[in-house]
């Protein structure tokens, strides 16, 4: 196959070294012969072409790629145009004019196949992977709190009455019992809000005292933000 471009140094190789800066040494390969046939059917309009290589100050200002710095040159006016197999980049675009593509390279991506696991356990890891494991706990702990903190500011006579029949006020003689009872309200309550996280939503409870509107106002807006990120990293 022969090459884009190469000049022939001294020994009969292609590699090119000192020779590429020697303008008597001409270029070879399949480009000059698309210049050449261009000015062959060009019926006159080009006369001539004489070959150059890049200039040593753009490769210099662009050492990471000598086709962009064989692009620099012609913003610069050291030449009429370069002939090479170049990607048309958005900042090669900004210092001149491309013709119209010889050819296209098609670039994939070939990662391995994904394996296909619809056991139990991988169904339900998926579940809990958009969250890392200590955000899974803070979330817990602020659900926890946000129960204890319901029982405290609601009124909890009415409320244990209301699901046990059981009188906070009669058990106060009691403190075996009314521990047993507040812990129920707790683990209750607990239950409670774990529920209306997982349903991204609150109960409007309009009985409900002021600090508890607050709190609830507060976990409303926990439980937004916890969803938005969910389904964020989730889709990702």
């Amino acid at each position: 196959q022969t090459p884009y471009y190469y000049k022939t140094n001294n020994t009969g190789g292609t590699e090119m070294g000192d020779e590429y800066y020697n303008d008597s040494v001409p270029f070879e390969g399949l480009y000059m012969d698309f210049m050449q046939d261009l000015m062959r059917i060009s019926d006159g309009d080009i006369k001539n072409i004489t070959y150059t290589h890049t200039s040593k100050s753009s490769i210099k200002r662009h050492p990471s790629s000598t086709f962009t710095a064989a692009v620099q040159d012609i913003k610069n006016g050291i030449v009429d145009m370069s002939a090479s197999a170049f990607w048309i980049t958005n900042q090669r675009l900004k210092m001149t004019a491309f013709t119209v593509p010889l050819m296209y390279d098609k670039i994939v991506l070939v990662i391995p196949k994904p394996r296909t696991d619809r056991s139990i356990k991988y169904q339900a890891q998926k579940v809990s992977a958009p969250f890392a494991g200590w955000l899974w706990f803070v979330a817990t702990a602020i659900i926890a709190i946000s129960a204890i903190l319901s029982v405290w500011f609601s009124d909890r006579e009415n409320l244990a009455k209301r699901r046990y029949g059981k009188s906070v006020r009669v058990l106060r003689q009691r403190n075996r019992e009314r521990k047993k009872v507040y812990a129920r309200l707790a683990l209750d309550a607990f239950l409670e809000k774990g529920l209306f996280f997982c349903s991204a939503g609150v109960e409007q409870d309009h009985g409900a005292s002021l600090p508890h509107k607050f709190l609830m106002f507060g976990f409303g807006f926990f439980i937004l933000i916890s969803v938005s990120a969910y389904v964020a990293n989730l889709a990702a």
